[in-house]
């Protein structure tokens, strides 16, 4: 068994306590991939798309999918995984649940789907995987002529915003001059339309903070605990992605790049986090997803989502 495959199976549970819960300090990153991917299906207005879902792990992109009337199949090498997105399958009505299957299955391996999808979605896979062209000639290799493919990558750029360990390592390695002018061409006008967004979003945030603060004792930290930057648990450290490098792969894997959205937002230093009283800081950094359409989104988010078209046939 792989090192990644190891560590799925092992912290099935744990990853998506992780990616979907809330313990005052983390940020649930993909519930939100899922509004997001849920949000960009629904504005092609088309009903009862084919969907697969790679990578599907405990099935909620697959079942939010299912929900909205599509037709979704989701794919996992791990059998924990597996085992509890069906059992989310089987909580869903009976219309639902027969627009959902869930089968086992690796990236790079062949999967005897055909070119049958609508849309592919990759939520967090690509970063294990040798390189990103597998995703990609996968996706291709899955989608109709014209189909979507939503992938989501951990951002590269966030090292140059996340002062820490990998800022450090892009400097050593010569590397934070590309970022940084990657950054600077993100940056445009921000229409009145967009700055309502944010304002509203705001107010909203605002409104719903206590007067005063306190921290818990779980939250009770130590200084080298709350310093702590974007230093991974995993056993297997994910590769970081850039946009104008994912852009180019996917051009050379027969895509077009349609848009990409900012995930996981910071209105300030996330060393700032773990300083504050539980959920303070991303509750602020909410107002953010105001504006996680606009490219800038990409210089204060640590994850994206990128949405490209397999070309059509002539």
């Amino acid at each position: 068994m792989s090192g990644v495959k190891k560590y799925f199976e092992d912290n099935a549970e744990q990853w998506i306590l992780n990616g979907y819960g809330d313990d005052g300090y983390n940020y649930p990153t993909a519930f939100h991939r899922v509004r997001i991917v849920s949000r960009f299906i629904s504005s092609l207005n088309k009903k009862k798309l084919k969907i697969i879902d790679l990578a599907c792990g405990g099935g909620d992109l697959a079942c939010r999918l299912a929900s909205d009337g599509h037709i979704v199949t989701g794919i996992d090498q791990s059998q924990k995984m597996l085992d509890i997105a069906e059992s989310r399958r089987k909580e869903l009505p009976k219309k639902i649940q027969n627009n959902i299957k869930f089968l086992r299955g690796e990236i790079g391996n062949k999967l005897d789907l055909g070119g049958q999808f609508d849309a592919v979605a990759a939520m967090g896979i690509i970063g294990y995987l040798p390189n990103d062209k597998i995703i990609f000639n996968a996706a291709n290799s899955l989608l109709k002529s014209g189909g979507y493919f939503l992938i989501s990558c951990r951002n590269r750029l966030f090292n140059m915003v996340s002062i820490g360990k990998r800022t450090e390592k892009e400097v050593k390695n010569k590397g934070a001059i590309k970022l940084i002018r990657e950054i600077g061409a993100l940056y445009d006008k921000v229409s009145a339309k967009d700055a309502e967004r944010f304002v509203k979003n705001f107010k909203k945030i605002a409104a719903g903070l206590p007067e005063k603060m306190s921290f818990d004792k779980k939250s009770m930290l130590s200084p080298a605990e709350k310093y702590a930057p974007y230093i991974s648990t995993l056993d297997v450290e994910p590769r970081q992605n850039m946009p104008d490098e994912l852009k180019k792969t996917a051009l050379k894997c027969g895509f077009k790049h349609r848009a990409y959205y900012g995930v996981h937002p910071h209105l300030m230093d996330p060393n700032l986090n773990k300083m504050l009283p539980p959920r303070l800081f991303n509750k602020i950094s909410g107002c953010l997803e105001a504006l996680e359409h606009l490219p800038m989104s990409l210089a204060w988010s640590s994850v994206f989502i990128g949405v490209f078209q397999k070309s059509k046939r002539r």
